[in-house]
């Protein structure tokens, strides 16, 4: 998993440069985790934080949030964008490696947005136990999942964003999207996360004290027409949002 730090570091560097502030999808993205929680909550635990939006956006809500991120960049980003907004909760940032973290608190919601399947089965594994101890029991975790159909039939897919371009491509013995970046040098960085129909995450789930009971699917690109289709049926989504609590 040595390309972590550099991918995201870089795809900071290449989508945003010095940052970019809230905006409606991050209200959006918060709305929908307020939903499918299904229940009030206090306490959040945003895992792969990134750029900080989505906590920043909880926080100024009024969530009490704490979000850990590996890259520094990233995490000095945060920090500089909480100081932008009024917050009504509190935002604990915190650069560290999640498989390592070790937290003294338990969290009403734990997220992982956008990134879950870095590494093999074993490290999902380990991962998902750990945010079994970090939640409270009545709580839940809220984890996008990518889907292998979806980027399976998306394979060759390439887009520009300014001097920078990206190109889909799709491990097929290893069930994994590889998402390569170029810059405006022809370098290129590879991100890699393994995707999991919803059936495959119950067998993931075994013995890491959790268990899967809602999924909610995400959107879906059509390339022919660049339109994004926010809410995809499931056999068409490159994403779900998976539900998980204690059991």
């Amino acid at each position: 998993m040595e390309w972590i730090h550099q991918f995201y570091e870089k795809q900071f560097q290449l989508m945003k440069g010095n940052g970019s502030g809230i905006e409606a999808n991050h209200e959006e993205k918060l709305n929908k985790v307020e939903t499918f929680a299904d229940r009030p909550f206090r306490s959040i635990l945003e895992l792969g934080a990134g750029s900080g939006e989505f906590s920043v956006t909880a926080a100024k809500r009024g969530y009490n949030v704490t979000a850990v991120e590996l890259v520094p960049t990233l995490v000095k980003h945060m920090r500089k964008l909480q100081q932008e907004y009024v917050l009504k909760g509190k935002l604990s940032t915190v650069c560290d490696d999640f498989y390592q973290l070790e937290l003294s608190e338990t969290y009403d919601v734990v997220c992982y947005l956008d990134g879950f399947g870095i590494g093999g089965d074993q490290d999902q594994r380990r991962l998902l136990k750990r945010i079994s101890e970090w939640l409270n029991s009545d709580g839940c975790a809220l984890i996008d999942i990518y889907t292998p159909w979806y980027w399976s039939s998306n394979a060759g897919q390439e887009m520009k964003f300014g001097s920078a371009s990206r190109k889909y491509n799709y491990d097929f013995a290893g069930s994994r999207m590889l998402d390569t970046w170029f810059d405006s040098d022809n370098k290129q960085i590879t991100q890699s996360l393994k995707c999991y129909s919803p059936k495959d995450l119950q067998l993931l789930l075994e013995t890491t004290g959790l268990k899967l009971v809602d999924i909610q699917p995400g959107g879906a690109m059509d390339y022919e027409t660049w339109e994004y289709w926010e809410n995809a049926p499931l056999g068409e989504a490159m994403s779900y949002m998976a539900k998980l609590v204690k059991g």
